[in-house]
């Protein structure tokens, strides 16, 4: 069957691509599923790196009043310098000191987690404890920060594209 497969659809070809979707899932095995789980987690880890930096060198050219106001219609550049507006102030700090140092946050809270918990369910004061989770919270609060100002910066875009759209529109 692969031998005539092979002749009807050589590798490159359109009928191959085709024949690779539709039968893609049929060879994949158990360690396949576990490299692409790795790639893609890997790829957006990088992803979220990248912005980590890009976000606190953003918030550090703010502090040091140099301003990103003009970013055009670049999606880029737009999102870190909505991310400047959002977590202000001196309570914010918690929240960019997460964003900023996102692994290192992830791994301490993680640790912190496994210590609550196991002080509390094997020394027997609960069978099973929902506090060691709780420590997700400020990380879980700092990604919705940055979220909310990946929003804002692509509305921000999008609203200089519809403004440029539109002064062609009425020049025409």
């Amino acid at each position: 069957m692969k031998v005539r497969l092979e002749e009807l659809a050589p590798p490159g070809s359109a009928e191959r691509a085709r024949v690779d979707e539709v039968t893609g899932w049929a060879g994949r095995g158990y360690w396949d599923d576990i490299e692409a789980a790795t790639a893609e987690g890997r790829a957006r880890h990088e992803g979220a790196a990248a912005q980590s930096v890009l976000v606190t060198d953003a918030w550090r050219r703010a502090a040091h009043g140099e301003s990103d106001d003009e970013c055009g219609e670049d999606l880029a550049a737009a999102e870190p310098a909505a991310a400047v507006e959002l977590p202000r102030g001196p309570r914010n700090a918690p929240l960019r000191l997460l964003l900023a140092r996102r692994a290192p946050a992830h791994v301490l809270i993680l640790a912190l987690r496994v210590r609550v918990n196991y002080a509390l369910v094997p020394g027997g004061t609960l069978t099973y404890s929902l506090w060691g989770w709780l420590l997700w919270i400020p990380v879980l609060a700092a990604e919705a920060e940055l979220r909310q100002a990946k929003k804002l910066g692509r509305e921000r875009v999008i609203a200089r594209m519809r403004e440029r759209h539109e002064r062609v529109d009425c020049a025409a």
